[in-house]
């Protein structure tokens, strides 16, 4: 199974991460909103407990890589954690959005506790299941089609949790915003579950010779991914793009709810942006078919560069304005997620083609610490960001507060886009230097028999 992978796989593979992305979006989209709104804390407070979280979480994402590249069973490396952490973690999804009877300090402890929990059991699921990419192909067209996959079912996860969040919680909370939260919570776990199910018992994995003692040492594995050029290229392309396009996808709420005066329709205004991105993606998968990753990249940069531009320039009054210029920006992000995870296992060739050690999961482990990190530290700085414009959660804003409030929505993407761009113009792995790391790779492992 090292070329061609089936309709079935790929859709089994693909569907997984819609059920990852109930918890990544969830959390992305409605956590920060939940502390300050719901809860009662200061943003200040939210985004410290907010970014710890998410710090924890990525220092444990490269230990969770090495330790799953390790594992020998009958269900192979990866998908025994998919298969046993799905429970645990759709029930620490459930206590994260509960609003317990604490005050203070108290409040504060078991909200960061329950964030950590959270986390953890997210780590034990995502890292494997990111890393299976490069265990069921290692075509390069074929890993942007199995990719294709996955980011089209985690387009549809973040669609559907955004366009359906604020229905369930106005709805089943009945004008009680934190009873709505628990019904969201408890819907997405349990759909989760199932849907990991799937992924666990129709894809396998592809069989390597090597025992765990032949496996590289955790020191080598940090030298060979601090050489791998190409992977520090995709890497902080990301990273500044994912943690800049923070700021406007979980202030959007904020804006909509304060600026514009529309929170009963943030599930319109959310679902409009996240499906656009949906739709995106089939079209950005095309495009890097037929004139390759890096050049579609840029093209979504362009794209978002012009989103985010008019954003800043046009002066945004009504509901259909908005959701113009949301379809434009999410078009253009709908790349990001399509083009990164079909990337970053081409890097993962050109590290064992250099130095002769293969790093799957320890790579993705690299890669989710830092992008994890990276966020962590964004909505940290949005907590302090929001303190120091002015914002109070449920009072009016001044029209300082709203305008500093849309500048940090715009200027500081547009910055991000432009230093992404910037960097992927030199992302050196196209599609004929991967065959030929591919043959070389073949055939070290020929005289290596």
């Amino acid at each position: 199974m090292t070329g061609i992978v089936s309709n079935k796989i790929r859709a089994a593979y693909g569907v997984g991460d819609y059920a990852i992305c109930l918890y990544w979006s969830g959390v992305s989209l409605y956590l920060l909103y939940f502390y300050t709104d719901i809860v009662g804390i200061s943003p200040y407070a939210a985004g410290l407990i907010y970014g710890l979280g998410i710090m924890w979480d990525a220092f444990t994402d490269p230990f969770m890589g090495f330790l799953a590249e390790r594992t020998r069973s009958k269900m192979g490396s990866y998908r025994p954690y998919i298969h046993y952490g799905s429970i645990p973690l759709a029930l620490s999804f459930v206590l994260l959005l509960w609003v317990p009877p604490f005050e203070g300090t108290s409040l504060i402890i078991f909200l960061l506790l329950v964030n950590i929990i959270h986390r953890t059991c997210f780590t034990v699921v995502s890292v494997p299941y990111s890393s299976l990419t490069a265990r069921i192909t290692d075509d390069s067209d074929e890993r942007t089609i199995l990719t294709s996959s996955r980011m089209l079912s985690a387009a549809l996860g973040t669609f559907s949790i955004s366009a359906l969040g604020f229905p369930i919680i106005l709805y089943f909370g009945g004008g009680e915003e934190s009873l709505g939260f628990i019904y969201l919570g408890i819907a997405s776990g349990l759909i989760a579950i199932f849907i990991l199910k799937i992924t666990v018992y129709f894809v396998e994995e592809r069989r390597f010779k090597a025992n765990k003692k032949e496996l590289p040492t955790f020191l080598e594995v940090t030298r060979s991914v601090s050489k791998n050029y190409p992977f520090w290229i995709v890497f902080s392309a990301i990273i500044i793009l994912i943690s800049t396009y923070l700021m406007f996808n979980n202030n959007l709420i904020y804006f909509t709810k304060y600026a514009l005066g529309l929170h009963e329709y943030q599930g319109l205004i959310l679902g409009i942006l996240n499906g656009a991105t949906l739709l995106a993606v089939p079209f950005w998968a095309y495009a890097a078919l037929k004139i390759g990753k890096k050049n579609t990249w840029l093209l979504a940069m362009i794209a978002l560069l012009i989103g985010f531009s008019i954003f800043y320039y046009y002066p945004i009054s009504d509901l259909n304005t908005l959701l113009y210029i949301l379809v434009f920006i999410g078009f253009g992000n709908g790349a990001t997620g399509v083009l990164f995870w079909s990337m970053l296992p081409d890097t993962i060739e050109y590290g064992e083609w250099k130095s002769g050690i293969r790093t799957e999961s320890s790579l993705y482990g690299f890669m989710t610490f830092a992008q994890k990190g990276a966020i962590g530290i964004a909505v940290f700085i949005l907590g302090i960001a929001l303190t120091g414009i002015g914002f109070e959660p449920n009072q009016e804003q001044s029209e300082e507060t709203l305008k500093a409030l849309k500048n940090l929505m715009s200027i500081i993407p547009l910055i991000g886009v432009c230093i992404s761009f910037a960097l992927l113009y030199f992302y050196p792995i196209d599609k004929n230097f991967h065959e030929k790391l591919i043959k070389d790779i073949e055939n070290r492992r020929a005289s290596d028999v």
